[in-house]
């Protein structure tokens, strides 16, 4: 990153600025990678680095003309599992594997446990950065006695809603995810349309799957539409074209837009607001999918992290 020792010369003396960068091995030492500039940094003992771990640095300008780098600690977008299923032993290699499954629904391995394990056990979890370990067996906990009475049979028919939060938002452009503007560094801003030679698509993402949406038909789907950034003719409407896609997270490449596009002009000076998108994009959502604007004119919108109702998801619907 060419400005970067400008960026830390404009600290004031004694202050301290955040940034956020990636571990990299190198030459027989750790270093913390901000961009393309390497910084030999003081690490906080609990961090475990690994080539490319996400991590937060402090720079902080002693007042005498130099600056020194503290590695605070790493960071992921979600928290990982505390608990998990065992479902599979894998024997081989250096060290036998176990396939679990987290109590978020995601399926992970590890060769790193404790004891002896069969496929179903429930197990406690801690995690080094993204590394998962096995600490033990959760004790089975008794069954509660039956109620003196059944309760009543669930409803057959019936209408409700459902909330979906954004798990994550980003760009895909210049070859890859968070490469453009904002969405750099973790930033996980949104963009659409083509600008300066490269073409930008944005993305929001809301994990696995809902059973529990499987057989209902959606009434009404609302979308909170972050606010706008100032890039582009943000001055002027912009006509904004969502689609529908199909992963829970960011996958190796762009999406694969499965609906739409739904065509909405978005005002200029928009700070953000809920609107309607057709019920034909509810199959996706149901399944573990999110939602992508894609296609020009070139806009900006803020990211989750700055809003976290960005993206925001509400999906009416009837049994």
């Amino acid at each position: 990153m060419a400005g970067l020792k400008h960026t830390m010369a404009a600290i004031p003396g004694g202050s301290t600025r955040r940034t956020y960068g990636v571990a990299h091995y190198a030459g027989g030492l750790w270093y913390a990678k901000i961009g393309d500039s390497l910084l030999t940094a003081r690490w906080n003992a609990e961090v475990r680095p690994q080539q490319g771990l996400p991590i937060v640095v402090d720079i902080t300008n002693d007042g005498q003309g130099q600056s020194t780098a503290l590695v605070m600690c790493a960071y992921v977008d979600q928290p990982k599992p505390g608990t998990g299923t065992a479902s599979e032993v894998i024997p081989g290699g250096p060290a036998t594997e176990i396939v679990f499954v987290g109590e978020d629904g995601v399926t992970y391995r590890t060769d790193q446990f404790i004891g002896e394990y069969n496929p179903g056990d429930p197990v406690y979890l801690a995690w080094d950065a993204d590394k998962p370990t096995i600490l033990g067996r959760i004790g089975a906990i008794a069954a509660p006695p039956p109620p003196a009475t059944a309760p009543p049979p669930p409803p057959t028919a019936g209408n409700g809603s459902t909330v979906l939060t954004a798990t994550a938002s980003d760009t895909w452009g210049v070859g890859g995810w968070g490469r453009w503007a904002g969405s750099t560094n973790g930033g996980e801003d949104v963009y659409t349309g083509s600008w300066g030679g490269y073409t930008l698509t944005g993305s929001w993402f809301y994990g696995a799957a809902r059973p529990e949406l499987a057989g209902k038909t959606a009434t009404r789907i609302q979308f909170k539409v972050p606010a706008r950034l100032a890039v582009g003719s943000n001055n002027a409407a912009a006509m904004i074209h969502f689609y529908a896609h199909t992963s829970g997270s960011r996958p190796a490449g762009d999406v694969a837009r499965v609906t739409g596009p739904h065509d909405i002009s978005i005002p200029a000076g928009w700070q953000g607001g809920y609107v309607d998108l057709p019920t034909s994009f509810f199959p996706a959502l149901a399944a573990g999918g999110g939602i992508s604007i894609a296609g020009d004119p070139y806009a900006g919108f803020i990211s989750r992290l700055d809003d976290p109702e960005a993206g925001k998801l509400i999906l009416d619907w009837t049994v």
